[in-house]
């Protein structure tokens, strides 16, 4: 059992380790680039922004033990900011894909649509996992006994079972 809690720390590790060290590249690709994307010029501080969220999200971490309560109400809030600036993002870069050679720095947009499809996959990922654990759990109801025997049994179920075993 331990080394499934190692396994699972050290995947954790890894995921912080990535999505902080794509948010600081955000972060620096965003600033360096803020005004080399005349088509959309939403799209660096679309990276500037979702870096700096990330890198909050991880930060505030430590903070869940402290302040439980608190925090569910802050994750949640933080959720659904996440949500509304990820589909803002989605639009901002999907909808001048064909548009943007050399009205966009390519470093930005390429980047920005490479993190945003990162994203897209890394969802579809989650939901398929979810969907199988549903199933699964699904199976496990079905084939269960659908009545589970008494407790305490009744004085004539005790005579029977004396009766059967004399």
């Amino acid at each position: 059992m331990e080394t499934t809690s190692t396994a699972a720390s050290s995947s954790q590790h890894f995921s912080v380790l990535l999505w902080t060290a794509l948010s600081i590249a955000m972060i620096v690709i965003g600033s360096i680039h803020v005004d080399n994307c005349p088509i959309q010029p939403k799209i660096p501080i679309y990276l500037i922004v979702a870096g700096a969220f990330h890198l909050v999200a991880f930060a505030i971490i430590p903070l869940k033990k402290a302040a439980e309560k608190l925090m569910y109400a802050i994750e949640g809030v933080m959720g659904v900011f996440s949500s509304c600036w990820f589909i803002a993002g989605s639009v901002w870069v999907f909808s001048v894909y064909k548009e943007y050679p050399g009205r966009c720095n390519d470093t930005v947009y390429k980047f920005a649509f490479g993190i945003l499809i990162f994203e897209y996959i890394f969802l579809a990922l989650l939901v398929t996992i979810l969907c199988c654990c549903l199933c699964f759990a699904g199976i496990l109801v079905a084939n269960a006994d659908p009545e589970p025997p008494p407790m305490n049994p009744s004085t004539e179920e005790q005579e029977a079972f004396k009766q059967n075993n004399i």
